[in-house]
This record gives C-alpha cells, sequence and structure tokens, in this order.
C-alpha cells in the first residue's frame, strides 16, 4: 500500500514535531514548529532563533529523528521518522514564511516580533514510519 498520501495529510494537519538530536551521546529532545512543502514532501523546514542551543547541536551532528505530536489524547495518526537530517536553509523565512502561516496561523504575531532573528533550518527526512491507526502502519522513503 502507498502510504505518501498519508504521510502528507498527517504532516498538514500535525502543528508540532519534537525533533531529536544527539551529540557526545547525549540526546536532546526540543518541540519545534514546523510546515512542508507539498512539492518535496521529503524536507519539512523549522525556524530557530540565531543563538539556539540547537543550532551548535546540529553543527555537531546532522542526524536527526522526529515524530508529529498527535493533536488530542484520542488521536492515533502520526509520522515516525528515524532516519533524517538537518541543515541549515539557503531559504530566508520570508522564503517560507507562506508556508508556515498556511500551517501554523498562529506564528504570524513570533514572525512579526522575531521574524528578523530567526533562521530556516530543514530537515530531510529519509524515512519514515507512518502510523494511521492502531491497526495500519506504514512506511516511506525518500531518496
Amino acid at each position: 500500500m502507498e502510504y505518501l498520501p498519508d504521510y502528507t495529510r498527517i504532516l498538514k494537519q500535525g502543528g508540532i514535531i519534537a525533533l531529536a538530536t544527539s551529540v557526545n551521546d547525549k540526546p536532546n529532545v526540543r518541540i519545534v514548529n514546523y510546515c512542508c512543502d507539498e512539492t518535496n514532501p521529503s524536507v519539512l523546514y523549522f525556524a530557530t532563533g540565531f543563538d539556539s542551543g540547537k543550532i551548535s547541536e546540529l553543527e555537531e551532528n546532522e542526524s536527526a529523528a522526529f515524530t508529529t505530536i498527535p493533536k488530542s489524547h484520542d488521536d492515533t495518526p502520526h509520522v515516525r521518522a528515524y532516519n533524517a537530517s538537518v541543515c541549515k536553509s539557503e531559504l530566508f523565512l520570508n522564503d517560507v514564511k507562506d508556508l508556515f502561516l498556511a500551517h501554523s496561523p498562529g506564528l504570524a504575531e513570533t514572525f512579526e516580533m522575531i521574524g528578523d532573528s530567526l533562521s530556516v533550518y530543514e530537515i530531510h527526512v529519509k524515512d519514515a514510519d507512518v502510523i494511521v491507526d492502531m491497526l495500519e502502519i506504514g512506511k516511506v522513503s525518500f531518496n
């Protein structure tokens, strides 16, 4: 079965992800807002402050994993990527601002207040589990 439509739907419906990184065998996880472009489903974007601690972690080790966070305890669908990498994007916030706001309209005020101090990062997904419900779990892979 093809799980790309479910993957895309779940990513569009989710608001935040838990992004896991590790440096020197010390794992860390952070909640981040994200957005994605349907024309390139293997890449998610997130923005973070220039001086954020996660930047130094990502510079040391680009390997990452994430899971979308279901909107309620009764909601099962989520995406879990276990083979991903993170890098600083060549795009600026203004380049992807509309994607962010379409995904999370509540970010408009944040972008107005601190948008100039944010850098855009890309999460490149290679493999992910797509948990549609308790009985249906599939995989997507990107080259």
